[in-house]
């Protein structure tokens, strides 16, 4: 026996009441607790609601719980308790980390294999190197935008996007992207509290900074714009 179109929407907006609020973290979700709930059903015998019961129940949910009030009962049944599913969310956070910070680094290593990028970087380094020569200070302000393009484009998307500002997995390669400009501004703050005097400062260690980091920008923004674009289609097919 499959799920109706009504118990699957009855699940969905269930998983909506206990705050799942990213839509892929909710998908998933969906597809297992459907999955499960069908398998009560038809191997055990149980009931729609009996099944979706036990199923919260597997996923770590209380289905009573206790107020502090010598003990008295204050919820109870699907909306007593979420702490599984904020778990499980928890959970998907460490591993859609780890998945994204492994294909940065993949990204970048194909990145600097590719002749077209090598060439690429070669013009910009030599094209930086003359604006540094000419202009110091607008070449450090040309640096600061370029390593924050992947910030801003993210930040774009999640201004006039749901669909961004409600998937973990876009709000976490979002993350990801914003290394190159965490390096930088790191050492930006160590670089004006160490040295005072602003005619001593010496640029040149900004300006290897921004040519080291990219690399990293490229990669970065590539992975980003892929993983943005497969969970669009996703959200789009829902």
């Amino acid at each position: 026996m499959k799920l109706t179109k009504e118990q699957i929407q009855y699940i969905d907006n269930y998983l909506i009441k206990n705050e799942v609020k990213y839509w892929d973290v909710r998908l998933e979700l969906l597809d297992h607790i459907a999955l499960s709930v069908e398998d009560y059903m038809n191997i055990n015998g149980m009931s729609f609601d009996k099944a979706l019961l036990v199923t919260h129940q597997a996923f770590g949910n209380q289905t009573k719980v206790h107020g502090i009030y010598h003990g008295k009962l204050m919820k109870q049944g699907l909306y007593a308790d979420n702490q599984g599913f904020k778990d499980f969310e928890k959970q998907k956070q460490k591993d859609i980390g780890k998945k994204y910070r492994r294909l940065h680094w993949q990204g970048l290593k194909q990145l600097i294999k590719s002749p077209k990028f090598l060439l690429e970087y070669l013009l910009f380094c030599v094209m930086f190197y003359l604006c540094f020569i000419l202009n110091i200070k607008a070449t450090l302000i040309l640096g600061f935008i370029i390593l924050t393009i992947p910030t801003f484009y993210s930040g774009y998307h999640s201004a006039i996007s749901k669909m961004a500002r409600r998937s973990l997995n876009i709000v976490l390669s979002i993350g990801i992207i914003g290394l190159p400009w965490n390096i930088y501004n790191l050492v930006l703050l160590s670089f004006n509290g160490f040295y005072d005097d602003q005619a001593s400062k010496p640029y040149y260690i900004l300006f290897i900074l921004t040519i080291v980091c990219y690399p990293l920008v490229r990669s970065g923004l590539k992975v980003y714009l892929e993983i943005f674009n497969d969970y669009k289609q996703q959200y789009n097919l829902i």
